[in-house]
């Protein structure tokens, strides 16, 4: 048997956070019994434990499956036995960086998080979702199914006294970290009655680990990896060509969020998606991920292009939408702000509206797609947005949705 050193573990982790981000398509899957640190647990960390135990390797955060502080033969047997789907718990480490043991798969769960319920759609799981956010009950055209189940949580409101009357294994809600719509808080009072799970599913560089975080405890990983191979194909073909770019040819872009001057900079998934399509974003060196900037700093610094998301409760643009007026008219108000006509973008015309169902969301590669056509027409010529879209909605929301038709996610359209 072999005791574990934390303090050396600990500072391992802790590289492997900061090397992360900077690697596209690779994670580090963070369930107990994925000892080789890698994306996925199979037979490689059956064997890496029990090269832990014979001394041939070194241990690792994961190594000890049941976390009982000691790395042996048990923790081997249980690793196998997630890999064969057999095992009756999983313990994870979720996004608020809490360590949860979960019973395993989850059969009944509330979604308190849109995000959750959307990547839940797309494992095929949702038959297990008992209760739903309000904003998942107003997406009729989204979640057909799912917009019908009891509300249990409506904006930072959750009823606490609802959720335990269905009887949930478990609760799924954002991991905010110390936010009062917290996974956290909500632990505070559903626990030990209901488990609580923090999972975001908003990051772009988070997303792939915790889509196959939930593959695992939904008990479909298969599924959750085959959606992660199918958007980072995109995202590679993408990088493929941006990344040829020098720095200083690259597109500069001004965010705005759905609040009128408030850009998107170091910590929001905008900007994250926006370094994926290979813009130079103008407030990238302002504090916090959502500053309030002067609309005269915006004349000053001049961008060539300016992508506005909007969605405001399907005001202006998604799926609920079946012409795009407001959102030419949303459009028009940015054009006439004062003195703005003196900006590149503007003169251009290279100013997008773009729903923010593709914004900092599961389909944030969507959006991407949508910035890079933005951003390098010419580059991304045989880049098709809508069709991606479209072969999201049909092979993973199993969506009767005709993008051609329906719905308005980017204005003005782009040119065919």
């Amino acid at each position: 048997m072999f005791k574990k050193d934390f303090v050396w573990l600990a500072v391992i982790l802790c590289a492997f956070a900061l090397i992360l981000p900077a690697l596209a398509g690779s994670f580090t899957l963070k369930i107990y019994g994925n000892a080789n640190m890698d994306s996925v647990i199979d037979e490689k960390d059956v064997e890496y434990i029990r090269g832990v135990v014979s001394g041939a390797q070194h241990p690792t955060m994961f190594s000890d499956t049941n976390l009982d502080g000691t790395i042996d033969e048990n923790d081997a047997v249980l690793a196998e036995k997630i890999v064969t789907g057999t095992e009756e718990n999983l313990t994870i480490i979720d996004s608020a960086n809490s360590t949860i043991t979960v019973k395993y798969p989850i059969d009944t769960l509330v979604s308190l998080n849109q995000h959750s319920a959307e990547c839940i759609k797309i494992l095929g799981e949702e038959e297990k979702i008992i209760g739903v956010e309000q904003y998942v009950a107003d997406k009729t055209e989204f979640f057909p199914d799912l917009s019908k189940l009891p509300v249990v949580k409506s904006g930072s409101d959750c009823d606490f006294e609802k959720i335990l009357s269905l009887h949930p294994e478990v609760a799924v809600a954002y991991g905010w970290n110390g936010a009062i719509s917290s996974s956290l808080e909500y632990a505070k009072s559903l626990e030990p009655h209901v488990t609580v799970i923090g999972i975001n599913l908003y990051q772009p560089y988070n997303i792939s680990q915790e889509m196959a975080q939930l593959g695992y405890l939904m008990g479909n990983p298969q599924r959750a990896y085959e959606f992660i191979d199918f958007y980072e194909s995109y995202l590679d073909t993408i990088n493929e060509k941006v990344s040829q770019i020098p720095k200083e040819k690259r597109a500069r872009v001004y965010l705005e969020q759905n609040k009128d001057f408030t850009a998107a900079s170091n910590g929001s998934g905008l900007n994250d998606m926006c370094r994926l399509a290979g813009g130079d974003n103008i407030a990238l060196g302002l504090a916090g991920s959502s500053p309030t900037v002067d609309p005269e700093w915006v004349i000053q610094e001049n961008p060539e292009v300016i992508v506005k998301t909007a969605n405001h409760g399907n005001k202006y643009m998604g799926y609920e939408k079946e012409n795009s007026t407001d959102a030419r008219a949303l459009r028009e108000t940015i054009l006439n702000r004062t003195g703005w006509q003196n900006i590149e973008a503007v003169q251009d015309d290279r100013v997008f509206m773009l729903s923010d169902s593709n914004a900092a969301k599961p389909t944030f590669f969507i959006g991407v797609a949508y910035l890079a056509k933005f951003f390098y027409p010419d580059l991304f010529a045989d880049l098709d947005p809508q069709a991606l879209h479209q072969e999201y909605l049909t092979k993973f929301q199993r969506l009767d949705y005709d993008l051609s038709k329906h719905g308005v996610f980017v204005y003005p359209p782009l040119e065919e």
